[in-house]
């Protein structure tokens, strides 16, 4: 791995696809990991829309069409058009209090803009009317994993599936929880239970919706995972991603996979094309703008990667790995002062992860002391330099190689620092012997012709 990348590495991420009835309380408050309990559907009958039995008057159908049709009309939403929209269907849902879906689609016209308090109530009004309402339940439980509650999440997607077993997007999510773990998991036989349960959910998915993109996603991912004991498990992801390119192309996580995939397979140019793909779908997507930035640093198209990791940095203001990408750019660029800053910065934010010291050790030798002709200021960088190095031995994560590589700098410095005091030493003899000789005597003047 060359300086230029040292501790980057590609962002291996994926997105979650696509409240208890009566509780005032609110799952998004920020600082604590609970969430009101999902609703008991073990007590409630199973939810079968398909075979339930409603009479539904004519006014109900011809108003809740309406604001559908409104809905289905959006090609882009706002925070204008997500509030329109709610608020059709709240008028709906008022007008016509047992119509379920009216409610639900009032939470989910606030969800598609992220508006998550909005969203929530709105989805625990509708467990108000029907407790065991799978797809609101569902819905929670994606708002709360937004929020960072995982454990609350998981909890809701099973008890989603509880009421409606039909629900493809609840497994596909279970199967995002999944994924993580999976990459987590060091015991063989473990990995190996936690993949095929991962892999039941997906196809439990796709035999309810053969058309869910986000599960032709998240199941490709799945088979990337422990290629490098078994290639053969790229090809059966990939297959799997076609599949899913076949539903919509225009999927911006499916092109972020397909984007690994090729990294996998070591074709860079095909991998930065699907990352940009991703990035042109979503420009709020961070992992697949991290990733361009990444690979552009290696072929030192620093300007396109600064840029990338700025907007990173923008949606997500601690994302450490961006700010070492975002100093390594401002280091191409020359501007190393304000690469010094973005690498304080991250050492600030993650003290105990190593590559932002490195990466200060790296800065100080390779281009303050490098670049100064003062040797007094040089010996110093150098020192400084050292120093780093040092300090990053300490760090947690340390491999041998990279222990190595730290060690090797730190010899360099001293090698130099020596080779500046060996310089000084002679230059001060050189001088010293000079003044104790003594003046030359002037030639006499020339006498007078």
């Amino acid at each position: 791995m060359t300086t230029m990348m040292k501790k980057l590495s590609i962002i291996l991420t994926v997105v979650a696809m696509a409240a208890c009835g009566g509780s005032p309380k609110s799952g998004l408050q920020k600082g604590t990991k609970e969430v009101p309990p999902p609703p008991d559907v073990t007590k409630i009958k199973p939810e079968n829309p398909i075979e339930e039995n409603r009479q539904v008057s004519t006014d109900a159908k011809a108003d809740y069409a309406k604001a559908a049709e409104f809905y289905a009309a959006q090609t882009a939403w706002s925070e204008s058009t997500c509030r329109q929209a709610a608020d059709q269907f709240a008028s709906v849902a008022r007008a016509h209090k047992d119509l379920i879906e009216a409610q639900y689609m009032v939470g989910r016209s606030y969800h598609n803009c992220n508006m998550a308090k909005e969203a929530e109530e709105a989805y625990q009004s509708a467990l108000k009317v029907k407790p065991n309402h799978g797809a609101s339940i569902s819905n929670l439980g994606e708002l709360y994993y937004a929020a960072g509650k995982t454990d609350g999440a998981k909890k809701y997607w099973e008890s989603a599936i509880k009421a409606n077993v039909k629900l493809s997007a609840a497994y596909v999510n279970l199967a995002v929880l999944q994924l993580g773990e999976l990459r987590r998991t060091k015991d063989a036989a473990a990995w190996k239970k936690l993949e095929e349960d991962t892999r039941k959910k997906l196809s439990i998915s796709l035999a309810i919706d053969n058309e869910n993109v986000e599960a032709y996603t998240v199941y490709g991912l799945v088979y990337m995972e422990g290629f490098q004991k078994n290639r053969n498990r790229l090809d059966l992801a990939k297959l799997l991603l076609e599949e899913g390119e076949k539903r919509n192309a225009k999927y911006a996580p499916l092109q972020h996979a397909l984007g690994l995939l090729a990294l996998n397979k070591n074709n860079l140019t095909d991998a930065l094309g699907r990352f940009q793909a991703a990035v042109d779908l979503d420009a709020d997507f961070a992992e697949a703008r991290q990733n361009v930035g990444l690979i552009t640093l290696g072929t030192r198209r620093y300007d396109v990667a600064k840029e990338q990791f700025t907007r990173v940095l923008a949606l997500e203001p601690k994302n450490y790995d961006a700010m070492i990408g975002l100093g390594v750019a401002q280091r191409g660029l020359g501007d190393f002062k304000a690469a010094e800053e973005t690498y304080n910065k991250a050492k600030g934010l993650e003290p105990r992860r190593g590559e932002a010291t490195y990466n200060l050790g790296v800065l100080y030798k390779a281009f303050f002391a490098s670049k100064e002709d003062d040797l007094d200021r040089a010996k110093a960088a150098y020192a400084k330099a050292k120093g780093y190095f040092q300090e990053y031995l300490t760090k947690d994560g340390v491999s041998e190689d990279d222990r190595e590589e730290a060690n090797q700098n730190i010899k360099d410095c001293d090698k130099v620092m020596k080779s500046i005091d060996d310089f000084k030493k002679m230059q001060a003899a050189q001088e010293a012997m000079m003044k104790s000789q003594p003046a030359p005597t002037p030639p006499p003047a020339p006498a007078p012709k």
